[in-house]
This record gives C-alpha cells, structure tokens and sequence, in this order.
C-alpha cells in the first residue's frame, strides 16, 4: 500500500529526506537537465518570497520510500495551476502510481476551487519532433492525458515558436478543466502564458516573442484539440436495455469517512467515479435500510464491534488512530487501555480507527443488507456502492481499509435462505471473508487474486488453504502473479464458475474490486476495459441472482471505465 501527502516545507527532518529523494528521483529521470533539481529545492526552500505557491505532493511507499512525485504552481489570482512536473519512479512504473499522483494533484485543486491545470507535454505530431522515434513514447503520453481529461489548446502560435521556458522544445500547451465542464478565457490564458513564461524561462512580458504568443491567443473561449486516442464516454442511458441494475449506496454518508492529512487512497471521489460510470445503465436506486447490530455481530466478535464503536467517543474530531503495538491475539492477554487495542484488533499499521469510522461502516453494512434483501426478494441484479470496503475484515480482526465485512454480513444473511457462491475480484485476497466462512459448507468462497507473496496481506490466500471441518472443500484460492492478464483472468474465473456450477448455488454474491485493472496504484495486474466486460459477461451467464458489493479500486478513471465495462458484461445485451 502507499500514501499521498503534501510537503509543506524545507524546515523539519523528515522533510528534507523526503525532498532528497525527490531530487535524486528528479535527476535520474532528467539527467540531460540536472541543473533544475537545485531550482527545486529553491523554490521549497524560499517560497515566502514567490509569486506564487509551489505544492509537492509525493507517493510514498514502506518505510517512507519515495515512489513518484509532483511539482504544481499555482496562481491564486487566476485560479489556475500549472503541472511542472511528474515522475513515478522508473523501477515501478507500471504500478499507477503516475496517474494516482495525477489525480490527487486534481483534486486537491478541486477542494482550492481552481478552475484548471495547464502543463506543458511534448508534441505528438512528427513535424513538430526532433527526433522522429520520440513519436510513439508522445502519442502513448498524450493518450494517457486525454484518458485523464487534458487536451492540447489549439488555435495559438504557443506550440509552434521555441522559447527558453522549454529549454528550446517544441511542446503543446495541454489544458485539463478538473472535470467541470467550464471553458478557459482568452484573458485568462493570455495572462497565464505570460506569468510561466516568466518563471519557466525568465522572459519579461515585453519580450517579442512572448507577445506574439499571447497576441495569438484570439479565440474566447480558448479551443481544445479534438480527442484523438480516447473513444468518447457512452451517453446517457445507452446501454438500458439489459438486466436492471438495483443500486444501493450509502447516500452521503460515504463522506464522513475522509481522511486528507494521510494521503488516505480510500476516498470519497471513488463512489463519484463509479456513479459516473453507471450513466449508461437503467439503474433503480434504492436508499438503504437500517438494520441492527445483531448482523454484524452474527459475523464478527463482540469485542470487535464494542472497540470500534467506543472509538466515537475516545477519540475527537479529525482525530485518527494508527496502531503501532501488535501483541498476539490471546482472548486472556487483550490489552487494558483502549487505544492499545488498535494493533490487537488492526491487522496493519494503514487502517486508522476514527470517530466516524464506526457509523460509516455501519452504513455500509446497511447498503450490502438492503442489497441482499432485494435479491432475495426477486432482483436480479443488485449492487452495493459502499465505502468503507469490507472483505479484509475478519470476525475478530479489521485492516485493508475494511472495518466490518460488509459483503461476507450480507452472505450469511442471504445463507438463511439458500446457498451461496461467494466470489471475491478484488486484487487483494479476501482474507476477511475466508475466515468467516472457513468452517462453513453452506457458502462455498473462492478469491481471485495476487499472489500473497508479492500481495497485501500477505499471510492468507495460499492455494492449499482449503478449509475446515464441515468446510473443508468450500474454500478455494486462486492466486496470480503480477502481468496476469485479460486471458488469464478469464481462464481463472472459468475454473471458479464450474467449481460454482457443481455446488448448484441459489445465490452469487460477489466482491468487486476494480483494482485489478492495469494502472491501479495497489494492484499489478494488466486488465483492460475489454477483460472488464469479459469477467462481467462470465458472471452473468450462469443466471444466478447477484448481489455485487464494492471492494477496492484506487485509480479514479479506472473506477469510472471499469464500472461502465463490468455492467455492461454482467447486465448483458445492450
């Protein structure tokens, strides 16, 4: 796992180790312009004495490892930022955590309410190139900007005149609304342009060059380039005529459960970009129902449930609990002071305990019974969009982002009234819901997932992990190594399902994750939209009422183009 976080100054300890790795990051990836490093650590240094603020925000990984950072300028008087620059770190690109970084720098734009992100990336247009075999890597960058929401501004003469801000370069001026919708002005742009071509390349406003720029700027509102690489989104409604999606969320009762200060991953845009990639749908929302505790206590241990409710009054407003002690778990040795049992209870050191926590789980437990109920009552389709997950938490234990198991309460509820396959997708093994169902025949569970040797948790999702007593034979895992992909994914499933077909279930319930998909900052897989459709299409084939509730998925667009290409698999024609 990893965190995002704003350095906020040069001054403490910890920071400046931070900023050294950034630099040393900065200098590998740059090496043909080095002299740059000394300017940022310049500008974090004096930024008092700027006209404007610079803002780092790094990815760390373990042991505050550095895994990719980025340097934004922002412009208060024009509400407008510009992405200097952003590295991941070469060693682990193919883990997202490039476009995660992105996608924080967007939002926490958003939360300033600034109106756009400009940035400079290298053109994708041969005539415009020095070296023609720079072609491929530019059209692969750019199309990783347009799936990101960032077109290049055309209509002006800044990508074809060389100046000194880009070191001699041809680059396009590529222009990012932060999703809202909201054209730039002529005005606006003109008076950018000249304020980082100042800082870029300390060029007065008087200089020739600089005017014949920003006199070329004449459209209003400025123009975008026409996407190239990314298919537009489906309309509205457009793939209605399928199985009905019954969706179920927890409303805005999701929001109580954000953390900033951390670079906490499991946030609320998630659900946002889900809604979003449901649009195409015929969706019935349902509001969800509250039930009681007796639920959740059917599936996890008292002492649990009475530890994390305590949380609502030991612990202040944006107060958060990170364990730090993790004593063996013996019923006769739990610790006496009440925030000493957050390593007894905590299977990590990345899941706080706060004072909302227990409320919002909670509603998500709520969200995944009323799921259940409607497919009991007959829907043939029902979906939990609910944070916080849930199938990291074991009946005595939380972690994973997970407090309660949300889809493993719902399964036991739906196991009165028939039996239950029970599919876990995420990325991560389901160690959580194994351990519920372990003992038990009546719910046969099977996890697809990465390998526990080179995946979160690492102690739980081994393939002899069979289960116990009555349950032995009803708990398979199938887990993958990194690269896995659309084929062998889909030949996983396939041996999944006819485990399923020979159990003859009443019901599927299953765990959702969209972290599976390539560019997913925790997951290390490599499947796309199609393989998303493909795992949707298997699942739906069998004809067993589902009840999906949602797991992990941390890269937004993804959340967005997997929730669109998963349900209109699982939904069918359309």
């Amino acid at each position: 796992m990893f965190r995002i976080r704003r350095i906020h100054s040069a001054v403490s300890a910890q920071d400046q180790l931070v900023i050294a790795q950034v630099l040393r990051m900065y200098q590998a990836a740059f090496a043909y312009y080095p002299q740059y490093a000394e300017k940022i650590a310049e500008m974090l240094r004096f930024r008092s004495e700027l006209d404007f603020e610079p803002v780092l925000l790094v990815a760390e990984a373990a042991k505050s490892r550095v895994v990719g950072f980025t340097l934004t300028f922002l412009f208060p008087e024009l509400r407008l930022a510009y992405l200097d620059y952003i590295v991941s770190d070469p060693r682990r690109a193919s883990r997202g955590y490039g476009t995660a970084l992105y996608e924080a720098t967007e939002e926490f734009l958003v939360e300033r309410r600034y109106a756009g992100l400009l940035m400079d990336v290298p053109p994708d247009e041969e005539a415009l190139l020095a070296d023609r075999k720079r072609l491929a890597i530019n059209k692969r960058r750019m199309t990783l900007y347009e799936r990101l929401g960032a077109r290049p501004i055309v209509g002006t003469k800044y990508e074809s005149l060389k100046t000194r801000a880009n070191q001699g370069y041809y680059t396009f001026l590529v222009y990012d609304d932060l999703d809202s919708g909201r054209p730039l002005s002529r005005a606006r742009l003109r008076a950018f342009i000249q304020r980082i071509l100042a800082i870029k390349g300390g060029m007065a406003a008087d200089d020739p060059l600089v005017r014949e720029i920003v006199a070329s700027v004449k459209d209003d509102p400025i123009r975008l380039r026409e996407p190239r690489y990314v298919r537009p989104r489906p309309q509205p409604g457009a793939f209605g005529a399928g199985r009905t999606i019954h969706l179920v969320s927890t409303g805005d009762a999701h929001q109580i459960h954000h953390l900033r200060e951390r670079g906490y991953v499991e946030r609320p845009a998630r659900v946002t970009f889900i809604r979003r990639g449901l649009q195409p749908f015929a969706v019935v929302d349902h509001k969800a129902e509250q039930f009681g505790r007796r639920h959740i206590l059917a599936v996890h241990d008292a002492d649990l449930v009475r530890f994390l409710a305590r949380a609502e009054t030991e612990l202040k407003p944006n107060q958060n609990l990170y364990p730090n002690v993790f004593p063996i778990r013996r019923p006769d040795r739990i610790p006496r002071t009440w925030d000493m049992q957050a390593g007894y209870y905590c299977i990590d050191t990345f899941t706080p305990v706060t004072r909302n926590a227990y409320r919002a789980a909670r509603a998500a437990v709520d969200a995944a019974l009323t799921g259940a109920e409607l497919v009991a009552g007959g829907a043939e389709l029902a979906y939990v969009l609910c944070r916080p997950p849930g199938h990291h938490a074991e009946r005595r234990a939380f972690g994973g982002f997970c407090y309660f198991n949300n889809a493993a309460i719902a399964a036991n509820w739906l196991s009165k009234r028939g039996r239950i396959a029970f599919l876990d997708i995420d990325h991560h093994h389901g160690n959580g819901s194994q351990d519920i169902f372990y003992e038990r025949a009546d719910v046969y569970f099977v996890s697809i997932h990465g390998h526990p040797r080179t995946t979160y948790p690492y102690f739980a999702g081994f393939p002899d992990e069979r289960g116990t007593g009555t349950g032995k034979g009803f708990n398979r895992n199938f887990p993958l190594f990194p690269g896995a992909d659309n084929a062998v994914y889909a030949d996983t499933l396939a041996r999944a399902l006819r485990l399923f077909a020979r159990f003859k279930p009443d019901y599927l319930v299953v765990s959702l994750g969209f972290d599976i998909m390539a560019g997913d900052p925790t997951g290390s897989f490599s499947i796309n939209e199609r393989g998303m459709r493909r795992i949707g299409e298997m699942l739906a084939a069998p004809g067993w009422p589902t009840l999906v509730v949602q797991e992990g998925g941390y890269a937004l667009r993804n959340l967005r183009l997997g929730a669109t290409a998963f349900f209109r698999g699982l939904t069918g024609p359309g």
